[in-house]
């Protein structure tokens, strides 16, 4: 239980960037791109007359630097991702939103999708909020102006508007036992004559507890389960026990349990695990979906501006994109 959940703390804090930048938008297949330099070097990204200027993705720059190096440090940039640095990881997460966005907003002109007044009342309200954070300097520096604002957050809105008009009309269905959270306690140890003997003294009348304590070398012995998060052996043993119930001897990862169920079914915990497993479906679901037009979209990308630009030497922006943007439209 221990390395396993060590490993989920590992993967949570490298995909908080995800959380951080993508929110409901997913990555690009980066299909129908033309790479080019004959592009204004506030320009970004183009698609017909529409178009994503540079500072639009040092504001997204801008969030994710604030937030990794209050957790990491600057050196964070550095640091390796497979064959690729740090740095340049999170680059091409934020051109994936951003390509996402501009084809997004293609998609909502096909379909008549506009925001309605209350909307475009938000898209003000965020403009003047993030702008009113903006140093003079800041504004100099990085050429940043109310239009180009009101254009980011337009389309950051638009795009989520036809995200939830294209979701809302999937046929997705998720059980209530799919999605079942439960609450258990239980014992591990490295090995079998070690979890032989706790069994034998909890079936000796040993409390459950006194028994993981002496026995867990992390000192946890509780946890709040959901399907697909253990190994499978581990999960049918835990998810097959009726609260009070305890399992036999399970062998799990090299690792030896026995699990004790405190709750088979927190119903609150399940709505709430139920909304997030639809949400995800849906999400993939939209992506499948979508891939094909955006293949057909032909964009004009400018790699050379793009080459320039690095996180690390972005300002700082004291509002943060992404929560004014959640603020204002919710998440």
């Amino acid at each position: 239980m221990k390395r396993r959940k060590m490993n989920i703390i590992i993967l949570v804090i490298f995909l908080i960037v995800a959380l951080l930048i993508a929110g409901y938008i997913k990555f690009f297949n980066g299909k129908g791109v033309f790479f080019t330099t004959g592009m204004k070097k506030d320009e970004l990204i183009k698609v017909n007359n529409s178009v994503t200027y540079t500072c639009e993705a040092e504001i997204l720059m801008s969030d994710v630097r604030k937030e990794y190096e209050e957790m990491f440090g600057s050196d964070i940039w550095k640091e390796k991702i497979g064959d690729a640095d740090f740095e340049s990881y999170i680059k091409d997460q934020i051109r994936v939103k951003l390509l996402r966005v501009r084809t997004m907003n293609e998609k909502a002109k096909e379909r008549g999708v506009v925001l309605g007044r209350e909307e475009r009342d938000a898209v003000n309200n965020a403009v003047d909020e993030y702008y009113n954070m903006l140093s003079q300097s800041q504004i100099e520096g990085s050429g940043i102006t109310k239009d180009i604002l009101n254009s980011m957050f337009t389309d950051f809105a638009v795009a989520k508007k036809l995200y939830s008009d294209l979701t809302s009309m999937m046929d997705i269905e998720v059980s209530a036992d799919e999605a079942r959270v439960i609450d258990i306690q239980y014992i591990v140890t490295d090995s079998k004559e070690d979890i032989d003997r706790a069994y034998n003294m909890v079936t000796s009348g040993s409390s459950f507890f006194a028994v993981a304590k002496e026995f867990n070398q992390d000192g946890q012995y509780e946890y709040e389960l959901k399907r697909g998060e253990m190994e499978e052996a581990f999960e049918n043993a835990a998810f097959n026990l009726a609260t009070g119930e305890m399992s036999k001897i399970i062998e799990a990862g090299g690792r030896y349990y026995i699990i004790r169920c405190t709750s088979d079914n927190d119903k609150a915990k399940t709505e709430v695990n139920k909304t997030a497993i639809l949400e995800k479906r849906k999400l993939e679901q939209f992506n499948a979906d979508f891939e094909k037009y955006e293949s057909e979209i032909y964009m004009e990308f400018n790699d050379k501006v793009w080459d320039d630009i690095k996180i690390s030497d972005c300002y700082i922006f004291e509002g943060s994109f992404e929560d004014i943007f959640n603020s204002n439209f919710g998440k």
